[in-house]
């Protein structure tokens, strides 16, 4: 299950774009929208609620916030800042490649300018590295801690045998070669969940905005990331992690690895990596119950 797991995430390049057609339904009740200008890293935009307890939602791999987060962002009554990862979606953009300490950076640009202080941190996947960077290096900036469908370490055998074969394709995503990535990862969502089936068109117009090499890089980042020996600089940090269960990416043995490390609370949900979108009302009722114990 690991190897195939590495496989489909390292290896999953080629797909028909095909063609969005008119008629776009998007979720309901997304916050509204709005440009914010960070100093020295461009104007980004952001989805913003005022609240007691606002909540920095930071998504995964080949996602944007409002994919990840369609479904439970309308459910955060404290508050909520998301904004989208460098080369992802709407995010930053710039000619470095990806970092995830960069990108920890780029969120605390984000709440310095909205003039929020502190956040309860929700990681998903590849949010996860960027959370728990950002709550080592900024932990008066974080009232908590919520990882989901992540690890402290990405180092399995057939990670060390895509590294290369991945560094190799970097030169043709330049060309816009991989940009179907995300589509390969979802499709099966949408064959098993009706409320994505409505919503392909608006994901798929959301997804293929990724630039690829930086779809690249962030896969070679995470597999330089290794947290375990920082672990204990968070005892401090209340933390829950929300293991997927029957993850395909993230293999549970590893979810399970980080909480043990962290001295987190564990939340199990019992499902795949696109729990977010092929089980939305299981994953809001995951991360509330995460949250509600993080700020309790």
């Amino acid at each position: 299950m690991g190897a195939q797991a590495d496989l489909r995430r390292g290896l999953g390049f080629v797909r028909p774009l095909g063609r969005v057609v008119a008629g776009v339904i998007e979720p309901a009740d997304l916050p509204p929208a709005r440009i914010v200008d960070l100093p020295g890293r461009g104007r980004v935009t952001a989805r913003v609620v005022e609240g007691p307890a606002p909540v920095l939602l930071l998504h995964g791999w080949t996602l944007t916030a409002d994919v990840n987060f369609c479904h439970l962002m309308p459910r955060l009554p404290g508050g909520l800042v998301a904004m989208d990862h460098h080369g992802h979606g709407r995010g930053p953009r710039r000619a470095e490649r990806f970092r995830i300490e960069d990108s920890a950076d780029d969120h605390i640009a984000l709440l310095d300018a909205l003039g929020i202080d502190k956040v309860i941190v929700l990681g998903f996947s590849l949010g996860g590295p960027i959370g728990l960077d950002l709550a080592r290096r900024y932990p008066e900036r974080v009232a908590g801690l919520v990882l989901q469908a992540t690890a402290l370490r990405f180092d399995s055998l057939v990670d060390k045998v895509t590294r290369p074969l991945l560094r190799a394709f970097r030169p043709l995503a330049s060309f816009g070669l991989g940009r179907t990535i995300p589509l390969r990862f979802f499709s099966d969502t949408r064959d098993r969940s009706t409320e994505t089936k409505l919503l392909w068109q608006w994901l798929r117009r959301e997804l293929v905005q990724c630039d690829p090499q930086t779809l690249i890089d962030v896969m070679l980042a995470e597999y330089d990331f290794d947290f375990r020996p920082y672990a204990a600089t968070l005892a401090d940090v209340p933390i829950v992690v929300v293991v997927t269960t029957r993850d395909s990416a993230v293999p549970p043995r590893d979810q399970h690895d980080m909480a043990r490390r962290l001295g987190a609370e564990v939340i199990l949900l019992d499902d795949d990596h696109d729990v977010f979108l092929a089980a939305p009302k299981a994953y809001v009722a995951a991360s509330l119950e995460a949250i509600a114990r993080v700020t309790t």
